[in-house]
């Protein structure tokens, strides 16, 4: 059993502990110790952050166990991609190519193949890339071109946004912005390997729609597009979903070169983090306070969310970082990431946001989740654009 050192670390060292502490994880099941609300789950997007985490501890501390950890889950995801191109949130334990037309027709009737939760998913896919050989690069990246083009292509909306495909039997054919947020940083990072621009324009066209939809100077928030029950719009102020709307918009600004999205994108993610009502003014002390939000007692959905908050904030500073190292070096803000690292490189401290805590306890809640999360903040925190950059030699994969 790994042993967790209660001291202060470096970022190095926290990484390497939270990548043998996710080895840890793994099931007899080909799968993590996932939990949400006392039940172990199975579903896809809950451990690709983790997958991502451990092929970035792979890639800067040159641990190769790792990286073969990650492509153990990142193959069995690829075996599960539908006929259609489409992927299922849920890990379903069994190959496509053993599925018959009335298993397809029985997921499309009641499956989740969503885009948002999946976008997450092809992502880490993406990033496995350049650690495989030529031939499954070209298997991954087709995989990848497949679900844009026959799945993901479907559910583009006129404005330029996306919906979220198909959930419990729904389909959301409005805007979502986790999905939107999602698909876009797949389509760059996609770009980012093959060199074929024209999945950029996509994640550019889509982040420029939702950067057009924004609260004013005052508030400096975004809109949120939500489908759930129904198509709305409001002030984003879950900061769980705001985690996505940042990796979208970096992504998008990392991959593009269209000087006049890179610009409309520097100016939103200034007004994000630094307008009066911006994520910085959440944050009164070492990391986010999520605690605050009042709500039932008996509400689980917030319990639900809370865990999923306090996860994800551990995330959110790999995009500050971003914006740190491409578009203004903000004292203030440097000054909190510096803050916020120090809290996170801290086994006790960043216990409490359930990082490398105990899954199957109900303060463990999101264990894993939460682990992966801040593993993209350590990384970026260790090497400048770690996160985002992607590589391999040219490759044939039509």
């Amino acid at each position: 059993m790994v042993k967790i050192t209660y001291e202060q670390l470096t970022n190095e060292q926290m990484l390497k502990v939270c990548c043998d502490w996710l080895m840890e994880q793994q099931n007899n099941e080909n799968f993590f110790n996932v939990f949400e609300l006392g039940k172990q789950r199975y579903e896809w997007y809950m451990i690709m952050y983790s997958v991502r985490t451990l092929i970035l501890g792979g890639k800067l501390l040159n641990e190769d166990k790792y990286i073969e950890a990650a492509l153990k889950y990142t193959d069995l995801y690829i075996s599960e991609q539908l006929p259609n191109g489409g992927f299922t949130s849920n890990y379903r334990k069994t190959p496509s190519s053993k599925l018959d037309k009335k298993g397809l027709h029985e997921i499309l009737r009641f499956g989740r193949v969503n885009l948002a939760d999946n976008g997450s998913n092809v992502l880490a896919v993406l990033q496995a890339v350049p650690y495989v050989d030529i031939n499954k690069q070209a298997v991954y990246l087709n995989a990848a071109r497949r679900w844009f083009d026959e799945w993901v292509a479907i559910w583009s909306l006129p404005e330029g946004g996306y919906g979220n495909g198909i959930w419990v039997g729904h389909k959301l054919n409005s805007p979502y912005s986790v999905a939107m947020s999602m698909v876009a940083a797949a389509f760059s990072a996609f770009s980012k390997l093959t060199g074929e621009y024209e999945y950029v324009e996509n994640a550019e066209r889509c982040m420029t729609f939702h950067c057009s939809k924004w609260t004013d100077e005052d508030d400096g928030r975004p809109i949120y597009f939500d489908c759930y029950p129904l198509p709305s719009e409001k002030t984003l102020s879950d900061f769980g979903h705001s985690f996505y709307l940042l990796e979208g918009m970096c992504w998008t600004h990392f991959a593009s070169n269209n000087a006049d999205v890179k610009s409309i994108l520097e100016d939103r993610l200034k007004m994000f983090i630094f307008g009066p009502k911006g994520l910085l003014s959440q944050w009164g002390d070492s990391w986010f306070n999520f605690m605050v939000k009042a709500t039932a007692a008996d509400d689980t959905r917030f319990k639900l969310r809370l865990g999923w908050e306090m996860a994800k904030s551990n995330g959110i500073m790999h995009c500050f970082l971003y914006y740190l190292n491409h578009i203004e070096d903000n004292e203030i803000l440097r000054e909190k990431v510096n803050l916020g690292l120090k809290y996170l490189t801290h086994p006790l401290k960043s216990r409490m946001s359930g990082v490398m805590s105990d899954p199957e306890e109900s303060y463990g809640a999101f264990a894993v989740q939460s682990t992966g999360f801040a593993g993209l903040s350590l990384a970026e925190a260790i090497k400048a654009d770690s996160v985002f950059s992607l590589s391999l030699p040219s490759i044939n994969t039509n």
